[in-house]
């Protein structure tokens, strides 16, 4: 691909490259343009929101199968609107590769179904138009997302490189590796419909974009993992994992590693331990979900700058599944989160615990994990 002379000269990161990045890679095995966060109204009312376009393949090759997540969370009424939609094939045309024209992602299902269109504004790719439109899976309210969105600094580099080899396999950067970068300092203004309502309203919310080789679990261990993306209001800003494969319980600590993007732009890559807690959302195929997940951060890694020592996110509606008929569900929500900074690393006029908003990802199985 070469670099558009519409947009802006790439900012050479590692083995990200922006905007150049933000377009399609031919030949990847998967491809996903995730925007999740959290939305504010004038009169302060709080919707959490999921966006998610994705292209993949089996096996490794150019995506063939498609899908989209789409969700509102009313966290006032504490009612949730989500749908999944499966895109079967997958269009040839569904997102822009081509570097040299403006960027987009449009996909979906049939008549319309879960429909995401993504649209460059101006001649930045990584400021977005995004729009999409979808019933709720439950009673059919008509649901939308209208959105303008303007990324502020630099990106997260997830592991700190925004590059993992994850199948030694692979002949080619993308079906050997994964990608991963998010733009975690996205302003947001636009409004989203519920029904017959139409709620104005801002935040700073966050996309992923992921693509290449996905990683796969352990034989003989279920591919499960707790994700939490954190934005906190000091500008502290991290994406904290949970290693493949581990099934979680009540109280019980697990391996996991958090990308600290730190305020002067640079990613680190440290170890953490996540502990999941009670109270749990049970779901109809009988899976818990954490309510509440606890954080410890190695923060010997990061002398000399303000990162947290420990955060909690608490989800903020129990029930914020993406139900998949027959398929395991996934629970992907909005949090809050509030984070603890030792005092030796506190500059003048941070306080030593910080406020923030977060979003929590869930992937446990179907019907046996969690319980």
């Amino acid at each position: 691909m070469t670099t558009s002379p519409q947009t802006e000269a790439p900012l050479q990161i590692t083995a990200i490259s922006l905007p150049l990045d933000q377009y399609g890679h031919a030949g990847a095995p998967t491809e996903w343009w995730w925007h999740i966060g959290t939305l504010h109204a004038v009169d302060g009312r709080e919707f959490g929101f999921e966006i998610n376009a994705t292209g993949y393949s089996t096996p490794n090759g150019a995506p063939t199968v498609g899908f989209t997540q789409l969700a509102i969370t009313d966290v006032a009424n504490q009612t949730r609107y989500q749908a999944v939609t499966v895109v079967d094939p997958l269009p040839a045309d569904w997102a822009q590769y081509d570097a040299g024209k403006p960027w987009y992602v449009s996909l979906s299902g049939p008549d319309g179904a879960g429909a995401i269109t993504m649209m460059q504004l101006g001649g930045n790719p990584l400021d977005m138009a995004v729009a999409v439109a979808f019933s709720n899976a439950a009673d059919g309210t008509q649901c939308q997302i209208n959105l303008q969105l303007r990324q502020q600094g630099a990106p997260l580099l997830v592991w700190g490189t925004g590059v993992e080899e994850v199948d030694p396999t692979g002949t080619t950067p993308v079906t050997k590796n994964n990608f991963y970068y998010s733009l975690t300092r996205l302003a947001a203004t636009g409004a989203i419909v519920l029904g017959d309502e139409v709620i104005a309203v801002s935040g700073l919310t966050w996309m992923d974009h992921e693509y290449g080789a996905f990683p796969a679990g352990t034989p003989g261990r279920p591919d499960t993992w707790l994700l939490q993306d954190v934005q906190l209001d000091n500008g502290i800003h991290l994406s904290n994992f949970t290693e493949f494969g581990q099934v979680p319980q009540d109280g019980e600590p697990m391996k996991s590693h958090a990308t600290v993007l730190l305020p002067g732009g640079k990613s680190v890559f440290i170890p953490t331990t996540t502990t999941p807690h009670g109270p749990v959302y049970t779901s109809a195929k009988g899976v818990d979900y954490f309510l509440k997940i606890h954080v410890e951060l190695d923060t010997t890694r990061v002398v000399g700058y303000d990162v947290p020592s420990s955060l909690t996110v608490t989800s903020l509606c129990p029930d914020q599944l993406f139900l998949d008929g027959p398929s395991a569900d996934v629970y992907e929500g909005v949090c809050h989160c509030e984070a603890h900074f030792d005092s030796n690393l506190i500059n003048a006029g941070i306080s030593q615990r910080v406020q923030g908003t977060a979003w929590v990802e869930q992937n446990l199985g179907n019907g046996t994990a969690g319980r």
